[in-house]
């Protein structure tokens, strides 16, 4: 009896051992699985959230702590996988802030806002650390996380104004003159900062945030099946890609193809915040100068034609904040090409960042951002969360150009690939707001507004209508003209396609070794380029920007 029990004791301690080493093994992979699930232990300082407002916020009427709230428009990864999906909400305040007011204290306006809490769909709150890196399209500039309004007396009619104070003393009889301009252009721009709900800003997590969540629920868009590649493959090598001006000089890049109706084109549009731009007349010419004038925007400002294949955009659509100077904007041709029973249309877009007047072009001129990947991914961006994409998937173009300039001189770059995107009924990803909501501001009734500009006026016209300030900002000019800031060199592994989805070769599956012979020895004009001489082809033309390189 005494042997069986002590048989029985080494059998059932083993079978303890066992179970021990079963639950040590599932354990680990349990850990082993949720790490794989996660990607990484954290996500880096530095790293974007593009953002959406959905509640106003003013410099004229915040206070420090004021609530403000936005939502994610493009989902945040993590090691691949997605920690926080697009429509998250975010919560957040305000931090500091001081309004220009009656304008005997500040001229501008600044603000410093902070989101703090993420939360999913799930319902997951997640506290994070950020700051306001950019304003998408604001005249406003950002700087070490605050926000800082324009001047107002610092626009074409305020220097104006200021130099012409001092015609009187020479000729008493130009003070008419004087006073015909004040009336004929009674501008002056709200100097208050004021962001609308449809606002976008991109934050930058200050601190790394370890331990991410990992959104089992984020749903992504698939891409196209393996059944319709060859067709997709098909209709992008048959596209242009290039856009050129009604002088035949090459313009910009084509990277976006649309699949589906004019119905559906417009709808999505529409949904996700972009306007039509107006025909070139009249009452546009003057709307534009007034907005030039006013330091605001003008949502449906019409864009120069270009051509491809000899004929004009079939659509032209922008979207703009508060800034003449800024916008993005997307040209589409509705092509020849069909894919299955949806019309296919060829775009090109991108971002203007600034306006100046061009002495060799006679009319005002728009420079563009370099980067076309990023105007690329703002489109599609806008359209998902707006809920109008089914499928996309890249294609690649091998041979096409990765560094060039467009036809006014300014430097562009992209990785060459073209985004292919099915549109479907537009389904808003959240019931938050996704869209611009048109509102006017304006800081008080007109008798402050009156007031406010006397004062501001006669300040700036006591620090800056002199002969002492007028050398400074002679000197200042003089100095910006002659040593312009230098761009970055570009490489080109940096305009390789870094977006997680997969990449499809469009040209390089369907050629065989000649054609791609063919294709690497095509011609290339001006200052075209693949791979070498990146400092002189990111170099913009004198007469495109007024400087000159050295």
């Amino acid at each position: 009896m005494a042997q069986s029990r002590q048989v029985w004791r080494k059998k059932s301690g083993g079978r303890v051992k066992t179970l021990k080493v079963r639950h040590g093994l599932a354990l680990l992979g349990l850990l082993l699985a949720s790490a794989c699930a996660l990607g990484c232990d954290e996500i880096s300082a530095g790293t974007s959230f593009w953002v959406r407002l959905t509640s106003p916020v003013s410099s004229f009427t915040a206070h420090p702590g004021d609530h403000l709230s936005a939502i994610l428009t493009e989902e945040v990864e993590c090691g691949g996988v997605v920690a926080f999906p697009a429509g998250s909400r975010l919560d957040g305040s305000v931090r500091k802030v001081h309004k220009v007011g009656w304008g005997f204290r500040h001229e501008t306006a600044e603000m410093e806002i902070a989101f703090t809490d993420v939360t999913s769909a799930s319902g997951t709150v997640v506290n994070i650390q950020t700051v306001v890196a950019e304003v998408e399209n604001a005249r406003e500039r950002v700087q070490n996380g605050v926000i800082h309004g324009i001047r107002s007396t610092d626009t074409p009619q305020g220097r104006i104004n200021s130099r012409l104070r001092h015609l009187p003393a020479w000729n008493p009889y130009s003070d008419v003159g004087l006073i015909a301009f004040k009336v004929g252009f009674p501008v002056f721009p709200e100097p208050e900062i004021y962001f609308r709900p449809g606002t976008d800003l991109r934050l930058v997590l200050a601190v790394s945030l370890p331990s991410p969540p990992v959104a089992s629920d984020a749903v992504k868009i698939p891409g196209f099946r393996e059944e319709e590649i060859p067709d997709l493959v098909r209709v992008v090598a048959s596209l242009s890609e290039r856009s050129t001006t009604t002088d035949l000089a090459e313009a910009d890049i084509t990277n976006l193809v649309f699949l589906g109706s004019r119905a559906q084109v417009v709808a999505a549009f529409r949904a996700a915040g972009w306007s039509p731009s107006d025909a070139f007349s009249l009452h546009s010419f003057l709307h534009t100068f007034y907005a030039f004038l006013d330091a605001s925007n003008y949502p449906q400002a019409p864009m120069r034609p270009l051509l491809i294949g000899g004929a004009p955009a079939d659509m032209n659509w922008e979207r703009s904040l508060n800034s003449y100077a800024k916008r993005d904007h997307l040209r589409l041709w509705q092509t020849k090409e069909n894919c299955g029973d949806n019309l296919v249309w060829l775009g090109t877009a991108t971002r203007d960042t600034g306006a100046t007047l061009s002495v060799r072009y006679h009319r005002f001129l728009h420079h563009i951002a370099a980067d076309l990947d990023a105007e690329r991914s703002k489109v599609l961006r806008d359209l998902t969360i707006a809920g109008c994409v089914s499928r996309m998937d890249y294609l690649s173009r091998p041979g096409s150009l990765h560094i060039t300039k467009n036809a006014t001189g300014d430097p562009m770059y992209t990785d060459g690939a073209v985004a292919v995107v099915q549109l479907q009924d537009c389904q808003p990803t959240t019931t938050a707001a996704t869209k611009m909501i048109a509102t006017d501001f304006r800081a008080g009734n007109r008798a402050f507004r009156f007031a406010r500009r006397q004062i501001l006026t006669f300040r700036s016209d006591i620090w800056r209508a002199n002969i002492i300030y007028g050398v400074y900002d002679l000197g200042r000019m003089t100095v910006e003209t002659l040593h312009p800031k230098q761009q970055p060199p570009v490489e080109v592994a940096d305009t390789m396609l870094t977006n997680p989805r997969r990449l499809i070769a469009a040209v390089g599956e369907t050629q065989d070794a000649k054609q791609k012979e063919e294709a690497e020895r095509r011609p290339r004009t001006g200052d075209e380029t693949t791979s070498s001489g990146l400092r002189q082809a990111l170099k913009p033309s004198p007469e495109a920007d007024g400087h000159t390189w050295p």
